[in-house]
């Protein structure tokens, strides 16, 4: 009787989990799924709490600290997407939403990349973000602020391989 309810758990995973898996194959389907959530349709975000992506993220991989900061936000790092799906990811909303603010030499991101900057941790994700903005702005780059003071910042433990 064991046998049979483990092998009919097991059949049933298995057809649920491969039209889940296939829903989510399109880069427009993984945003849908993963981020759409906060991000919004267009990628415009929610004034005062989480920033627009639309014309602004795509100023981010000028600079090697703001390129690490794309995959180091907790929604990213955080994610059930393996690396491979957050570099498709990435690559697709820097394109659909911020082509024109890429620098000239952009290179898309890769699923290495993603898991060498999926290894360290931002410590505040607030304050890193001001001081990106800060070197962005020093460059001529205008990026969406976080708006005022966050409720609630985002501190967390570096990870040190405990």
């Amino acid at each position: 009787m064991r046998r049979a309810l483990a092998m009919l758990t097991a059949a049933l995973a298995l057809a649920f989990a491969a039209p889940l898996a296939s829903r989510a194959e399109s880069p427009a389907e993984l945003y849908t799924l993963n981020c759409w959530g906060c991000h919004g349709a267009g990628a415009k975000g929610i004034p005062g709490t989480v920033p627009r992506l639309a014309h602004s993220m795509g100023y981010f991989p000028r600079i090697p600290q703001g390129r690490a900061y794309l995959v180091q936000v907790p929604g990213v790092e955080n994610s059930a997407l393996d690396d491979a799906q957050t570099a498709t990811i990435l690559n697709w909303m820097l394109d659909t939403f911020s082509h024109a603010e890429l620098p000239p030499n952009f290179k898309p991101y890769t699923a290495a990349e993603v898991k060498t900057y999926r290894a360290h941790r931002l410590l505040s994700v607030i304050d890193t973000r001001r001081a990106l903005e800060k070197k962005l702005a020093a460059l001529g780059c205008s990026i969406a602020t976080m708006g005022p003071p966050a409720r609630q910042e985002l501190k967390r433990s570096h990870r040190d391989d405990e």
